[in-house]
């Protein structure tokens, strides 16, 4: 007796499915909440009346850049990641800048800013795992680099630490409020997201280095490392100093 063969429906229903069909939820993951975050934040102050062309013209690269960006991430991943990141959110801040008053901080709508922020938090997610879970070694997606440390427990001063960065930027956060003039608030809204931002990454890989061996460079090159930033650090300090005296 010999056995049928199944129809051929079934046997296409069993079949894999392709490689563009498992890139189509990848791709959606990124590109509909940039496209989303880009219609809240970019093209509604670049479309109001009297916003120059310019402004529009990065808008519209930059909704192009996101596009290519996802589609070329799985065939070339540098460039991909390069138009679908950084030249997307260039030309997003090329935009803002040359929008003029239409992004003023009284001409804002602040449940629509707040909509365009978590898409942008979606977006930042979603090139985070837009390499998948299956990549094989010899894929272009995978990182090159120095391999991960095995895992292991966190030290028991890890916790505190985190904490304290947590605190810590937290309260860097509240002294933002504490700027009473809409334009300076801004600016130290920015400059203390950036700070905290900073802060918790830099207490994280603190308390996850905690506890393990490592073997310190010399003291020159140790050296030479702290010298670009604490060279940026006085020219910084220098320039604030010759501000304050001629506001005085």
């Amino acid at each position: 007796m010999t056995q049928s063969s199944p129809p051929p429906s079934a046997t296409r229903g069993s079949a894999p499915s392709s490689p563009e069909g498992r890139r189509l939820p990848e791709r959606a993951r990124v590109l509909a909440p940039g496209l989303y975050a880009w219609l809240l934040t970019v093209v509604y102050p670049a479309v109001q009346p009297g916003v120059p062309f310019v402004s529009r013209a990065f808008a519209f690269v930059a909704a192009l850049a996101l596009v290519a960006g996802v589609f070329l991430e799985s065939e070339r991943p540098a460039l991909g990641r390069a138009l679908g990141v950084y030249g997307f959110v260039g030309c997003c801040l090329f935009a803002w800048a040359f929008a003029g008053p239409a992004i003023a901080v009284g001409n804002v709508d602040p449940v629509r800013s707040a909509l365009g922020m978590l898409g942008w938090v979606i977006y930042a997610f979603g090139w985070g795992r837009s390499r998948g879970s299956r990549v094989p070694e010899d894929s272009p997606n995978v990182l090159g680099g120095v391999p991960l440390a095995p895992r292991a427990r966190l030290a028991r001063a890890g916790l505190p630490l985190v904490a304290l960065a947590i605190v810590a930027a937290l309260v860097l956060e509240g002294l933002a409020f504490r700027v009473e003039r809409s334009e300076p608030a801004l600016f130290a809204h920015a400059v203390a997201t950036a700070c905290s931002l900073l802060l918790l990454g830099v207490g994280s890989r603190i308390a996850l280095g905690l506890g393990a061996r490592r073997e310190l460079p010399s003291a020159a090159i140790r050296l030479n490392a702290m010298a670009p930033p604490l060279t940026a650090l006085a020219v910084l300090l220098g320039l604030g100093l010759v501000w304050a005296a001629f506001n005085r």
